[in-house]
């Protein structure tokens, strides 16, 4: 047999033999499980949730809306990319809810994030949120203010708290929390701002407000059905 030919048998012979294992391994990659339980500190991230490496732009782990950013062992919901601003405290699959809390609103009031300027937050917590997500009415409300002039002695008496800020800054508790309840917000001359925060029983102390805000409020979210397996090939 001449050299070339010999070659040219040997070499699509170990073509033939090479080709069953390339399409198992892609098989067998294509059966796991891309979004395995994770820890991320110290928090289970198991489905619906999936964890996105920090420079990818889209990942097949987790369900829609469920995607998490682990960035420096701290998870955070990633669809809210700019800033991670909701970070997870923890999950509770038994009833599909999570503690989570605004960092943003927490760098506004401490000047982190504004060169030093403390600021009071301008938009509410519920405008980053959009379905899965919803937030629990077992929350508590902090209302914000930020004011032209110092509340008059009627307004004064319901209890305002002046925040760090100053500048006719003020904050107060509103009761458990309820997106229907804008109208109890308002005070004349002043635009108000609401962030839930979970609190415990009976009313949160306003003045505890920095403190109340990192601890967290509570979300909840529907719950997807399970993803389904890729049919057996026989």
């Amino acid at each position: 047999m001449a050299p070339s030919l010999l070659l040219f048998v040997v070499s699509f012979a170990w073509a033939a033999l090479s080709l069953p294992l390339i399409l198992t391994t892609a098989g067998d990659e294509q059966g796991e499980d891309p979004c395995s339980p994770h820890l991320c500190g110290s928090v289970n991230i198991s489905f619906p949730f999936g964890i996105v490496p920090e420079q990818a732009a889209d990942t097949n782990c987790g369900a829609i809306g469920f995607q998490v950013r682990c960035t420096n062992n701290t998870p955070y919901l990633g669809y809210n990319r700019e800033g991670h601003w909701l970070r997870i405290l923890d999950i509770f699959y038994h009833n599909a809810s999570l503690l989570t809390a605004d960092m943003r609103k927490l760098q506004s009031l401490d000047g982190s994030a504004n060169n030093g300027s403390c600021r009071i937050p301008e938009n509410n917590s519920s405008t980053k949120l959009a379905l899965p997500f919803s937030i629990n009415p077992l929350n508590q409300e902090l209302i914000f203010y930020n004011c032209s002039e110092a509340p008059g002695k009627l307004q004064a008496g319901k209890g305002l708290v002046e925040t760090r800020c100053r500048n006719e800054t003020f904050v107060r508790s509103g009761g458990r929390y309820d997106e229907e309840s804008s109208n109890n917000y308002f005070l004349e001359g002043c635009s108000a701002t609401v962030v839930p925060v979970l609190g415990g029983s009976g009313e949160v102390n306003a003045s505890r407000y920095e403190r109340l805000i990192h601890d967290g409020f509570l979300l909840t979210y529907q719950t997807p059905p399970l993803p389904t397996s890729p049919p057996s090939q026989g």
